[in-house]
């Protein structure tokens, strides 16, 4: 969980933990809790601290800043929100061991929270041991995990693509807090095909990000798609499980289920994937400059024109 060098683990473990604890609804022993305990003042706790709150040695000016483990979900915790960000629980709900396992093995990508490579027993001990920072939080199982379905679209991306822009603007209008990519006539057009609404008018910069509140204490900046890191991953199988999902604490809400303006579930999954593979198709120019710049002269000119 830091990005900096740490000594090598010892065979030993030290004997913090005297009993089980009973966390996420199964007891955990103190063998487990105790390697957990050595694993994370080894590798996390430079960054979130030997207290668990986010405020280690190398915290200073990390942005954005580690997590707070004291966190739990109000009322519970020292703070308010949910415990994590990128999890595979409707936003708002309380994660399970998998969301936890897989940050920490994969990382969030733009932020100091790199990938681990670990053993699997150290993987299952450090994510049982950060949960005894807010034990009353965790005591309950986690959030049943938002149900994910087959993309719809393979073999047919450029179709997928070309939905997902107008969902984007006109349905979701995601240009709210994101920017829009999109001139306002094609915005509008948009909107009054799947809403039956136009749209006369939308923020002021809308080809910047909005700031936005969260639950953990600091402002943030939803990602100009273009530009940024997507944390959770950039590939539509993940972007998709983010949108379904949200960001726990943030702006971000669960897109599952809404999509459709019938309440058609079929229809919604069908469009959540065609804006995950939008979404994605913003994020290559991130890694092409001549093609973002055409990208952006193009939709300028289309700007102007109006």
């Amino acid at each position: 969980m830091s990005f900096l060098l740490v000594p090598a683990l010892s065979a030993c473990t030290s004997k913090v933990f005297d009993g089980p604890m009973q966390l996420s609804g199964k007891w955990v022993s103190s063998d487990t809790l105790n390697l957990g305990h050595d694993t994370y003042m080894n590798h996390c706790m430079q960054c979130h601290g030997i207290d668990g709150d986010g405020k280690g040695p190398a915290s200073p000016g990390m942005k954005p800043p580690p997590r707070s483990f004291r966190y739990g979900k109000a009322p519970y915790g020292e703070g308010s929100g949910v415990f994590i960000k990128f999890a595979n629980v409707t936003s708002g709900e309380m994660p399970n061991d998998d969301d936890l396992k897989r940050i920490v093995r994969y990382g969030l990508r733009g932020t100091p929270m790199l990938p681990w490579d670990i053993s699997d027993e150290r993987l299952e001990a450090v994510v049982q041991y950060i949960k005894t920072f807010a034990p009353t939080a965790w005591k309950e199982p986690g959030a049943t995990p938002v149900k994910l379905t087959s993309d719809p679209w393979t073999g047919r991306e450029q179709e997928a693509i070309a939905l997902g822009k107008k969902l984007y603007h006109g349905v979701a209008q995601c240009f709210s807090c994101h920017p829009a990519y999109a001139s306002l006539e094609e915005i509008s057009a948009a909107s009054k095909e799947f809403t039956g609404n136009p749209i006369d008018s939308i923020r002021e910069n809308p080809h910047l990000s909005e700031n936005q509140d969260s639950s953990y204490g600091v402002k943030f900046m939803p990602p100009d798609f273009t530009k940024s890191w997507i944390r959770s991953g950039n590939k539509a199988s993940e972007i998709y499980r983010l949108l379904g999902a949200g960001v726990g604490g943030t702006t971000m809400a669960s897109w599952k289920t809404t999509l459709s303006m019938t309440g058609d579930e079929k229809e919604a999954e069908e469009r959540l994937w065609a804006v995950a593979h939008y979404v994605e198709s913003l994020h290559q120019l991130k890694y092409d400059d001549k093609a973002r710049q055409t990208f952006f002269t193009e939709l300028n000119a289309k700007r102007a024109a109006k």
